[in-house]
């Protein structure tokens, strides 16, 4: 029972490596794949993070030594008991809620995880035997290298080039981090299966692990992969993104295990549609997880109204032109002017200001016209001075 019970505690300690990992991304400057010399230095100055890297690479011992002996296919059923942990932190921790159709995908996991642990008992003999392996050669054949690390490194590509960009703008939505999960699952799925080929070499005898391309690809691998894994964490949600990087890693384990160490697998017919069953059922669960978030209208302050003005009818206009009801009327002269008799002031002296007639509702009655002198020529008086008009 040993191999189980560290299989089981290696998932709760990736959990716990997963949760130190968004919590120092939280407190991060914003990461980006693009510099990666810049992240880099941002993320290893950070000591959480260090130590969310130290207890990851715990557990990748932990299940590498726990898979020595127990086949992959039943250690894939402990991952159950890690989902249970990984809800109740991200609802208590950092207050994430699912959606129906992410609560849907998490009871499609459920169902991939029963899946296969159903092949596992349903095969003869004891189910939690010691599994036997063929001999492991050091230098692995070139073209199974290849058809498990290249396109482990064109899937990220492919994610983030066509299906998962980032976009801003007035109809840009926050991505769930489906992307980030399986870029860094197939990632991590390439360390841990590498891991797991250096923990069967040393079973056998060889304790040099630089001597191998193992320790190399293990390093390459899944230096990438925590790196992509941080920069999601930092945009996206712990319980989904992880979910997904867990199901793509496991199931990229189990593939690629069979390809290089020759992992039994069944002959069974039953058997055997029951294990690709769970496969099938694993990537029907990431393909049911939404990839953009739901919409929430945030919850608005009330602008303070301002303060009501009280109305004032402004003061009219003084008119510059005279109208009927004030009496005055521009003088109008009726003739052309003639000259000034002698005594009187030129033009230009200054004179003493008249009195400017009342301005009233009323008119005021017009004085006395004076007498007319001179006589008409046709019908325009010859006049010395201008009257004001009637």
């Amino acid at each position: 029972m040993t191999a189980p019970l560290l299989a089981c505690a290696a998932q709760v300690v990736f959990v716990v490596a997963f949760v130190l990992f968004k919590s120092a991304a939280t407190t991060m400057p914003p990461l980006s794949a693009r510099r990666p010399l810049e992240t880099t230095g941002r993320v290893v100055r950070s000591p959480r993070w260090v130590l969310g890297l130290v207890v990851l690479i715990t557990g990748f011992a932990m299940a590498d030594f726990a898979l020595l002996t127990l086949p992959i296919a039943s250690a894939l059923p402990a991952y159950a008991g890690s989902l249970v942990v990984l809800l109740v932190i991200g609802a208590v921790r950092f207050g994430e809620r699912l959606t129906r159709r992410e609560w849907f995908a998490m009871a499609i996991v459920v169902a991939a995880m029963a899946t296969a642990a159903l092949s596992v008992t349903a095969a003869p003999g004891p189910p939690l035997a010691a599994v036997h392996r063929p001999h492991l050669a050091a230098l692995p054949p070139a073209w199974a290298v290849a058809l498990v690390v290249v396109p482990s490194l064109l899937v990220p590509m492919w994610m983030f080039s066509l299906r998962d960009r980032v976009t801003v703008g007035r109809h840009a939505r926050a991505i769930t981090g489906i992307a980030y999960g399986i870029g860094a699952g197939v990632l991590l799925g390439v360390a841990e299966t590498f891991g797991l080929g250096m923990a069967l070499l040393m079973r056998q005898g060889r304790h040099n692990p630089f001597a191998t391309p193992h320790l190399y690809l293990f390093l390459i691998a899944g230096i990438l992969g925590i790196g992509l894994l941080s920069v999601g964490l930092q945009r996206c949600r712990l319980t989904v993104l992880v979910t997904v990087l867990t199901v793509t890693a496991k199931a990229h384990l189990l593939v690629s295990a069979t390809l290089l160490f020759g992992e039994p697998w069944p002959h069974d017919t039953t058997i055997v549609m029951l294990r690709g069953g769970s496969v099938l059922l694993a990537g029907l669960a990431v393909l049911t997880f939404p990839r953009h978030e739901l919409r929430r209208a945030a919850a608005r302050p009330a602008k303070a109204e301002p303060a009501a003005v009280p109305a004032t009818r402004p003061a009219p206009e003084r008119s510059e032109r005279p109208t009927r009801a004030t009496g005055l009327y521009p003088a109008v002269p009726l003739a052309a002017p003639t000259p000034e008799p002698e005594g009187t002031p030129p033009s230009g002296t200054p004179q003493p200001p008249e009195a400017a007639p009342p301005r009233s509702g009323t008119p005021q009655p017009a004085e006395a016209a004076p007498p007319r002198e001179g006589g008409y020529v046709g019908r325009r008086r010859r006049d010395r001075r201008t009257v004001p008009s009637a």
